[in-house]
Parts: structure tokens; sequence; C-alpha cells
């Protein structure tokens, strides 16, 4: 099996190494570059650990910043062609590589990707419920000192990934789950996951109820102010767990652009690929295949009936 040794004997210790998460990331993309930068480290190898899109997600930013993640956007690091880059949680056709270059050599993903990975070293275990399970057991098979936070950090990733290990779990990630239990602080990262809502979100949900638009098994939820990423998600999941629904857009306005969340059921139809189709010249996105998420600048947004279209027609509805 692949792990840390097999990446390290394509990397060149003499140039820039970056591991970057897919855009607009969630916990388990920012956890496993985490965890992953942490164990290079080890090996006495720098790197550093980027994204792109922005992070939508509060309860991510405050994990990030009580973990002390070191994090930043690409467009922040200065990449040149020279830079190496190591894929997790994500692949070529999800990753924002900017106007530099780079240098693809790795691919970490526990999805099967719609096009052949770039890179000469690839690790996809689709069967995996998180990509924080594939570096779980890169450190586990380089019987690694992990540190607490590293470790949390990573049961965070593995937790939201599987829907608290309800969604797509196979046998290893519940031997991941049970030793970064231990290891790592649960209970904060549970907190963090959990504890999302407020009383004043309740209004919210009201509107999204009022306000959805349904196509066969397919939601449009167009909310009128602005929550946070969040509430969007759990708005997203509410619809979700209609047994009639399998895909859902909830679409909210933000000071300079309109912010999306987007969930799937259907493996014919992945939410990042559906995305970015829909939103293809007016705006970006990205994410995996039951989840994903995006924005579109005001100046380009085209109306939510146009938006609502360019889903359908995406999946091949219209």
């Amino acid at each position: 099996m692949k792990g840390v040794d097999e990446l390290l004997s394509y990397l060149d210790r003499n140039r820039p190494i970056a591991i970057q998460a897919h855009d607009f990331p969630d916990h388990d993309a920012v956890a496993s570059a985490f965890g992953l930068s942490f164990l290079l480290g080890l090996r006495g190898v720098e790197s550093d650990i980027c994204y792109g899109g922005t992070i939508q997600s509060d309860s991510l930013r405050d994990a990030i910043k009580l973990f002390e993640v070191p994090i930043r956007n690409r467009r922040d690091l200065g990449m040149t062609e020279g830079t190496q880059l190591v894929l997790v949680d994500g692949f070529a056709g999800n990753v924002s590589r900017g106007s530099a270059a780079g240098e693809v050599v790795g691919v970490i993903d526990h999805h099967t990707p719609p096009e052949k990975p770039q890179g000469p070293d690839h690790d996809i275990r689709p069967d995996y419920g998180s990509c924080s399970t594939i570096i779980f057991e890169y450190i586990k098979e380089a019987d690694a000192p992990v540190r607490r936070n590293v470790s949390t950090m990573l049961l965070i990733g593995l937790m939201m990934d599987t829907a608290f290990m309800t969604r797509g779990v196979a046998p290893v990630d519940l031997e991941a789950f049970s030793s970064l239990f231990f290891q790592g602080d649960w209970e904060t990262g549970s907190r963090l996951l959990k504890n999302s809502l407020g009383l004043n979100d309740l209004s919210t949900f009201r509107d999204a109820i009022n306000s959805c638009e349904v196509a066969d098994d397919f939601v449009f939820v167009p909310l009128q102010k602005e929550c946070t990423a969040e509430v969007m998600a759990l708005i997203a999941d509410f619809f979700l767990g209609i047994r009639e629904i399998h895909f859902v857009v909830v679409l909210q306005p933000d000071r300079e652009e309109y912010r999306m969340s987007v969930r799937s059921e259907d493996g014919a139809r992945p939410a990042d690929v559906i995305i970015r189709r829909a939103l293809r010249n007016v705006g970006s996105g990205g994410g995996h295949v039951h989840m994903g998420g995006g924005s579109i600048p005001r100046e380009l947004f085209p109306g939510e009936l146009s938006l609502r279209k360019r889903f359908l027609a995406a999946m091949g509805k219209e």
C-alpha cells in the first residue's frame, strides 16, 4: 500500500513543496493537508499548506485558529513554476492552480476522479470515507508520534465527511475513528461541528422551506438574507434528508457575491462536477462527490431563475 515514503521518492527536497486542498475546502481537506504536512515535517521535509477559493465555514475557521493550522490561500504563497504540488482530497480538475503553473507531483483522494490524475504519484482510495483516513494510515504506517492538534483535526475531517460515521464508512474508517478519538480532543472537535446554529437562525430555516423550488428529485433553495456557511450546509442537509430529494442547491446573497452550498446523493451527479458545469463563465466552485460550494460575483449573477436552469441543464434535465 502506498505511503509517505513513496510520495517522498517523487519529491525534490531542494524545491518548494505545497500541499493544496481543493477549492472552497471543507474540514476533511484542511485536516488532510495539515496531517500530511506534519508527517513530512517529521521526515525533515518542509511544506506549505494552502487552498484555492475561500473558506466558507465558521467552524472550520475556528478549528484552524484553535488548532494552529498554518494554512493560507495559494495566492499568498508566491508559487512559481518550480513549486511541487501535492493535491489532497481533490484532483487537478477541482483545484485552482492559478496563474503560477507549479508541478503536480502527487494526488491523494478518496473519490475516483472523472479524469486521470496528474503527476507521477497517485493514491486514490474510493472505498475510504475520508481523506483524513488515508493520512491516518500514512502516519500509522510510518509509526510516527502525532501531536494532539493534528489528531483532532483528522478526527474532525473524518467525522465531517462521514456525517459522524453514518455515511460511506469502511472498516479502516472505524479503525481511524477509534484511534483518533482517544488521541485527539473529541469533545472540542464534536462541539465545533455540532454547535453551529443559534436561535436567530430558525427564521432562515422557515424562509428556506417557504422559498424552495422542487423539480423531480432536485430542490433549489434561494435564501433572501445572509447566513453562515454552517447554516447553509445544515439547510442543504435538511432537504437532502427528504426521501424524494437527491440533489440540493442552497443559494444566498453575500456582500459582494452569491454563495452556494450543494449536496448530492447521486453518484451519477457528483456535486463538484455539476457545480462547475452550472457556474461556467459566471462563477467558480468545487468540492467532491457528495458536497460542494461555490460563488458568483454580484456583477455576473444571472438571476435566480437562470441559475436554477443552469443547474438543471448541468444535470441533463433541460
